[in-house]
């Protein structure tokens, strides 16, 4: 008869497989049964040498398990894994478990040795017929062997190395796991063997070990399962997708009950105990296993705690290791949010703007004097696709999962407020402020000297604000921007731009290098040009709240590991002092006004029950964003809302869940927004009233300076000497004098007089009409407006208040242009 061609290639693949297999099966009998092999030869001792020569120690490691993140109740906010394990001593297995497990997989684990020698000749005959290693006669300890090499292995080569089953690297892949199971048994009771292989094992559905298997499955704990649900679980190690209940419940019904009956085989239950449980249903009771922030009720925030776990030195060397030890560390992660805060926070944003706005509202709320993080919430919801949704948070910077920033506003004009407070200026410092004006960009100065430019700044205020001489409250009430583009011309752009970065603000968007930049020291520098996040803004006005001591924002109070080690702890913050407490006194004073004074731009924010707060308005260029910051020694909050999509268009006349706005303001979006929030906040909370503490009079009143003698002088002249001294001056009128024209005749207040630095001196000058009688001049004895020159009033008197009651914020804060 005739040979197939087919069959003379089949014949010579098969005696090349025999020749390899026999040479590695003289391996596993030398090795094996040195006794038996002893007589054999050189070859045998060859071959035990070889086998000897494997790797026999196995560095099992930890395994991976499950994270999870906390609010600040203890409340479960999402976990986070690569294997969904909890790993559990076996004293937390239930019996039922245990020997569910042995029965089907390991008879005799206890009686025997790492190797069934009976077994894996018997195996070893059959896979050598078929060519391929298709029958195993594996113990427990080398299916646990095969277990951690598959679950070690890094990329795809090594998996298919580890899971090779055909040929001479099929058998080759097997004496390796018998050389390690060897030593596994040297170095591991049985008991510890079983525990790990229960706790390693797969049982489908993403449930790593038997801990997870019971909650997904069954609603329950590995101590609590009972013979059936054992049953199950132990059918499901050996194909857990095609016995899959979810999937495939009459195939997962038909392997329980082969389990159940070997259980009754080898005497582990009755065979009543057997009949019993196999006339049971499935009673599966299947809790979803959600990984990461998707399902998560706090999805922005939780996605911040990601970004910060990448920046915690004490979790790796790298983001990457970091990112690991989140998705593989067994981490327990207790955050700083609060239930209660973060609900409040939802629910007003969502009452204002909807998810499907073509306009965003974002907010973070800070805890002041320990940086916590309470609540961050964005008008969107969190997720990967679908209308509405959005994974950018735009809370937070670029670098934390934001965006790029949302210009503030006035609500940066708290950082010049606050400089020229700290330089020593009076509260009651007075600038006149017109209506609009040009300023020579030159004549601000920065970091690095003298702002360098040839240009001017052109500013103007709020229509419906008008003009005036302000002080550093009204002038703040008011929001004038004349008024502060003056102020930052006299405190430079350095010390205001310090303070802000200090107390936690940096631009929230990134440079081409993909590195955090500083804020620009521009001109516009007070009115919100600088693009920062509302968690970026909170911080920064938690610094205020707590009397000048900035904490650096943070989501995180404590990390623990699998065993309770701490490994990050934030439960004492490490803050620091940016302004003196009286410094922040006079600055939480004006603010404070802002609110709470009539005709101030945050009348309307008044919180219930008669609450202090003290906070800020803000509105761009046009409208594209309008903020409002704002706090109480308790609680500090940013809200924002704007047009975050180019081409950003103005947010006037536009609809917000369903609400037409004719004119978008600090004072009309997101300070309803911010009120409603920080009512429930404090109502949920349950928070005593506090109120800030009041200012120290050196603050108010600045530092005393002594009004230098410029009689005679050129007005150029003079202004020049009152500002060397720390003083504004401008002409306030002409008077009778025998001075020439246009000398300096007196001042207001008068030279000698000890005023606060930065208050704004009257300069009277000469109209060369020397004085004739007391008729016609100023000198005092005609009962005219003699005492206004002879004595006049330290503080110009402040101008009547524009709008309606409501503050010039509906309408905001500031006017043609920035507001």
């Amino acid at each position: 008869m005739a040979l197939r061609p087919s069959a003379v290639v089949s014949s010579v693949r098969r005696v090349f497989l025999v020749v390899g297999v026999s040479a590695l099966s003289g391996v596993l009998l030398a090795g094996l049964a040195l006794p038996v092999v002893a007589g054999l030869g050189l070859t045998a001792r060859e071959s035990a040498d070889a086998f000897a020569d494997m790797p026999g120690e196995l560095d099992a490691g930890p395994m991976a398990e499950r994270s999870v993140i906390l609010d600040a109740e203890g409340h479960i906010l999402a976990t986070f894994f690569d294997e969904n394990r909890i790993y559990v001593g076996l004293d937390d297995i239930s019996e039922n478990m245990q020997n569910a497990i042995l029965a089907i997989e390991d008879d005799r684990f206890f009686e025997r040795g790492p190797i069934d020698f009976q077994g894996t000749m018997r195996a070893l005959m059959q896979n050598m017929e078929a060519g391929e290693t298709q029958g195993g006669g594996s113990t427990l300890t080398q299916q646990y062997v095969k277990l951690v090499r598959v679950a070690q292995a890094e990329t795809k080569e090594e998996l298919a190395e580890v899971q090779a089953s055909s040929g001479v690297e099929g058998y080759r892949r097997k004496l390796e796991e018998l050389r390690m199971a060897v030593g596994v048994e040297q170095e591991l009771s049985k008991k510890e063997i079983l525990e790990r292989y229960l706790n390693i094992a797969y049982y489908g559905a993403r449930a790593y070990g038997i801990e997870a298997a019971a909650r997904t499955y069954f609603s329950t704990s590995a101590a609590e399962l009972t013979i059936p649900q054992a049953a199950m679980l132990a059918g499901l190690v050996q194909q857990p997708h095609n016995y899959d209940p979810t999937r495939n419940p009459e195939a997962a019904l038909a392997r329980r009950n082969t389990v159940l009956n070997r259980m009754a085989q080898t005497g582990r239950i009755t065979e009543k105990q057997a009949a019993a449980a196999r006339q049971q249903k499935l009673g599966l009771d299947v809790t979803p296993v959600s990984d990461g922030c998707t399902d998560a009720w706090a999805g922005y925030f939780c996605d911040y705690v990601t970004h910060e776990v990448r920046t915690l030195e004490e979790l790796g060397e790298t983001p990457e290791e970091r990112l690991m030890a989140l998705e593989r560390g067994g981490l327990v992660i207790r955050t700083t949010l609060s239930p209660e805060v973060q609900e409040a926070a939802d629910e007003a944003v969502f009452d204002r703007v909807a998810p499907t706005d073509d306009v965003i509202a974002s907010m973070a709320t800070v805890e002041p004097g320990t940086g916590y993080i309470r609540a961050m919430s964005n008008s969107r919801k969190y997720g990967v696709e679908g209308e509405g949704v959005s994974n950018i948070n735009y809370a937070v910077d670029e670098h934390m999962g934001g965006g790029v920033g949302i210009q503030p506003g006035s609500t940066f004009k708290v950082f010049v407020l606050a400089a020229a407070i700290n330089q020593g200026m009076s509260l009651n410092t007075s600038i006149s402020s017109p209506a609009s004006m040009s300023i020579p960009e030159r004549n601000f100065t920065t970091c690095d000297g003298q702002y360098r430019s040839s240009a001017s700044w052109s500013v103007g205020n709020y229509s419906g604000l008008g003009s005036g001489s302000f002080t550093l409250r009204t002038g703040t009430e008011k929001s004038v921007n004349t008024f502060f583009a003056q102020l930052t011309q006299r405190t430079g752009l350095c010390e205001p731009a310090t303070i802000a970065e200090q107390s936690g603000i940096m631009r929230a968007n990134l440079d081409e290098n993909g590195k955090r930049q500083p804020l620009s020291q521009v001109p516009s520098f007070a009115l919100g040009v600088n693009e920062v996040s509302p968690l970026s803004m909170s911080q920064a006005y938690a610094t205020f709240a707590a009397r000048g001591v900035h904490c650096p924002a943070t989501a995180i109070q404590k990390i623990t590991d699998s065993d309770g080690n701490v490994l990050v702890d934030h439960t004492d913050p490490k803050c620091n002092r940016v302004l003196d407490t009286s410094v922040a006194d006079a600055v939480n004073s004006v603010l404070q006004g802002v609110i709470h004074n009539s005709g101030a731009t945050g009348n309307r924010m008044q919180l219930e029950d008669g609450r202090i707060a003290a906070g800020k308005t803000g509105t761009t260029d046009n409208a594209v964003s309008v903020w409002f910051a704002g706090y109480t020694p308790q609680l500090a909050t940013a809200v924002a809302v704007a047009d975050v999509e180019a081409p950003q268009e103005s947010l006037d006349g536009r609809t917000f869940n369903g609400e037409y706005v004719s004119d978008a303001c600090g004072g009309c979006l997101p300070g309803p927004v911010w009120k409603q929030m920080m009512d429930d906040a404090h109502d949920s909370l349950d928070l005593p009233k506090e109120d800030f503490k009041k200012p120290d009079p050196g603050s108010i009143e600045g530092v005393s300076t002594q009004v230098p003698d410029v009689r005679g002088m050129t007005v150029d002249d003079a202004t020049k000497k009152l500002a060397d001294e720390g003083f504004d001056a401008s002409v306030s009128g002409e008077v009778n004098s025998d001075l020439d024209k246009g000398l300096v005749v007196r001042t207001s207040p008068e030279s000698g007089a000890k005023v606060g630095s930065g208050t704004s001196i009257g300069l009277y000058v000469s109209n060369g009409i020397p004085p004739g009688n007391d008729d016609d001049d100023d000198d005092g004895d005609d009962g005219g407006d003699n005492g206004w020159e002879i004595n006049p009033p330290t503080v110009p008197p402040t101008p009547p208040t524009e709008g309606n009651g409501e503050g010039n914020d509906d309408d905001d804060d500031d006017g043609s242009g920035w507001r």
